[in-house]
């Protein structure tokens, strides 16, 4: 304790003797019950630790080390007008924090951007603004309902949109005014934040032709002087729906929506590349609960001034949906038609996220290199996704999950740009891409996660379906289900004797592509395999290119990791595995070195499975399956614990 009083007595010995800052460049550690006031800048090049009560008349500019289990920092004053936080350290971490700024002229306290402002308890804006500048954030940790209280103060934080009047983003509202949000009131024009952050305008709204919203005029210092205008034609929300499109619910400037709760808007046609926005009033904090049933979608969203972690909030609502968050990704839509609409919906779950499948041209390059780019785990400021629920109770958001990623470093993501794409150290990842003749774009992950609980079956939370299925379609088929189709396969520790199916449905005649888009901390060789013609192709050295019948193709294709010529020397050679139709209505299996199966499955040629063998029957040499069913094809799998093989039959 007599190191801390000492150089409390230094620093106040600073302002005495007319320094014009206070600087620490030890251990400065402000006692419970202690009052302390700095008139100065105040700068930390040290360990700051504020568990008493610190008033700044000035900025604090933080390139060391904070703490606080208790008390408040104060930024208080009727001098200076603007207040700042800063400093190399790029954080900063109070307990409690007010703000309090009654200058004429008053603005308040401001913070940069990139720069994550933490709170574990309480913020009180007494007089003046806090001003969240581009990607800076507010991260409070406490537990409970919010703890913070606006008076004569507001938050104001950038996100940024789609520049075009014809593209949506789904978006959520980081504050509330009154305890909801309301665009009047709430949405103001960030066009020239970087001339007047305090002082934005209100954006204008406007009902009907031409349908588009207006970007704003400013004049030659860049200060707006006619607003930006929405378009209320485009403004949705979608609560507990049905899944159709019928269940969307429009939405104008004064309809107030809870924390938590999603909605569209279209941009302003700005000829900037993005549009800036000034979200303004009290900061969402805590714990948030959003009711929703089993069979119902809603769009809902980001409540907080920060990023949150996806996966904390999959893990912490994984009992009421499947795992998986769908967001809308815009690919050049230039038309209002919902017919032109170009853009899909990209997916993220626990194993990673893939892009939408939108038309070749607008990707420049899916992948490591494309401008749509798959979410990342950690969701940014503003974003709103889609969930479908699989029970019923209450959806929650709380401060758990929140955490201080930004966009610009490529951690969290709002869909308007690219970001770049971060992988854990021990998992891997295949990106299988498929192209249709029209151009269109789909890829599928296939995520390797030793540290998981994933295996090859179904894993809620791990694997996804398609949201936006398109006439032609390539995806992943588990646990045999024909009925779904997955974008998202994750499965545990990587094993080249693997093998997963894929299905691919075809309707339009022309050449169909599948190719490897990419690969993330995976090394080896990846090859599609051909059930009919048993083949295998490499995609890490070329794309694979058909010419098939419209159809669907549910057991001819798999994603493998030996060429064939090594799967041909596995249990299904020819001289261990016979497979025939004797003619009786019977199909006949020899198995004549006993190799060990586990399972033996018949599909029709329309991919459906019609006989499952009873286990008990495998460990037989001679087997014989009674096929009651008229002429055609039919397929048999029969499955070792190495590698599976699918035989052809000809009833006739």
């Amino acid at each position: 304790m007599k190191k801390y009083l000492l150089l409390s007595v230094l620093y106040f010995s600073c302002i005495f003797f007319g320094f014009p800052q206070i600087v620490n460049m030890g251990d400065l550690h402000i006692n419970p019950l202690t009052v302390v006031y700095f008139g100065s800048d105040y700068t930390n090049n040290g360990v700051h630790n504020n568990e008493g009560d610190l008033y700044l008349n000035s900025h604090f500019i933080n390139n060391g080390t904070t703490s606080s289990t208790s008390g408040t920092t104060f930024f208080k004053s009727a001098v200076n007008n603007t207040l700042t936080i800063s400093g190399t350290t790029a954080s900063i971490h109070f307990y409690n924090l007010e703000v309090n700024v009654t200058g004429i002229n008053k603005k308040g306290v401001s913070v940069p951007d990139g720069f994550g402002l933490y709170v574990e308890n309480s913020l009180i804006l007494e007089s003046g603004d806090l001003r969240l500048v581009g990607d800076a954030q507010l991260v409070q940790t406490h537990t409970g309902a919010s703890a913070n209280t606006a008076v004569l103060g507001t938050l104001l934080k950038d996100q940024q949109g789609v520049s075009t009047a014809y593209a949506y983003n789904y978006w959520a509202s980081p504050v509330t005014n009154s305890g909801s949000f309301s665009m009047l009131g709430g949405l103001f024009d960030g066009t020239d934040a970087n001339v007047n952050p305090f002082t934005p305008q209100q954006v204008s709204f406007n009902m009907g032709s031409p349908f588009n919203g207006t970007p704003s005029i400013t004049d030659g210092g860049g200060t707006v002087t006619t607003p930006l205008e929405i378009s209320t034609t485009w403004l949705y929300t979608y609560s507990r729906g049905s899944g159709s499109y019928a269940d969307w619910i429009q939405i104008d400037e004064n309809s107030t929506l809870a924390p938590g709760e999603g909605y569209t808007m279209k941009g302003t046609n700005t000829v900037d590349p993005l549009q800036n926005y000034v979200l303004k009033g009290t900061p969402n904090d805590g714990t948030y609960l959003l009711p929703i049933s089993a069979g119902e979608s809603s769009l809902i969203g980001n409540p907080y001034p920060s990023a949150i972690d996806s996966h904390k909030f999959i893990n912490d609502n994984m009992a009421l949906f499947n795992g998986t968050l769908y967001f809308w990704v815009d690919g050049s839509s230039m038309s209002h038609n919902l017919s032109d609409y170009l853009g899909g919906y990209a997916t993220r779950n626990l194993t990673g996220g893939t892009p939408p499948s939108v038309a070749s041209s607008q990707i420049s390059g899916i992948g490591d290199a494309g401008s749509i780019t798959p979410p990342t785990q950690y969701m940014s400021v503003g974003q709103g996704f889609f969930i479908d629920a699989t029970a019923t109770g209450n959806i929650v958001f709380d401060n758990s999950q929140r955490v201080f990623k930004t966009e610009s470093s490529g951690d969290s993501k709002y869909y308007k740009s690219s970001a770049n794409k971060k992988t854990a150290p021990d998992d891997s990842y295949v990106r299988i891409g498929y192209e249709d003749p029209e151009g269109f774009h789909r890829q599928l992950l296939l995520g390797f996660l030793p540290n998981s609980t994933a295996d090859l079956n179904y894993n809620l939370g791990y694997d996804s379906e398609i949201s936006d299925v398109r006439e032609d379609e390539l995806f992943y088929i588990i646990d045999d289900n024909l009925m779904k189709k997955h974008v998202i396969q994750g499965v545990g520790t990587f094993d080249e004797l693997y093998e997963f199916p894929l299905g691919l449905i075809i309707t339009e005649a022309g050449t169909h592509t599948i190719m490897l888009d990419a690969v993330e901390n995976f090394s080896g060789p990846v090859y599609i395999k051909d059930h009919v013609s048993n083949t295998t192709q490499s995609l890490s050295a070329s794309h694979f290119d058909l010419n098939l019948a419209p159809g669907d193709y549910l057991d001819r294709f798999s994603i493998v990791f030996k060429p064939q010529e090594v799967l041909n020397n596995d249990a299904f050679e020819p001289k261990n595995i016979r497979v025939n139709y004797d003619g009786m209505d019977n199909i006949k299996i020899i198995n004549k070195k006993q190799i060990k199966l586990i399972d033996i499955s018949v599909f029709n040629i329309l991919g459906q499975k019609i006989i499952d063998m009873n286990p008990d029957v495998l460990t037989q040499k001679d087997m014989t399956i009674p096929l009651p069913y008229s002429d055609g094809l039919y397929l048999v799998r029969i499955e070792s614990s190495q590698s599976k093989e699918t035989y052809k039959i000809l009833k006739h």
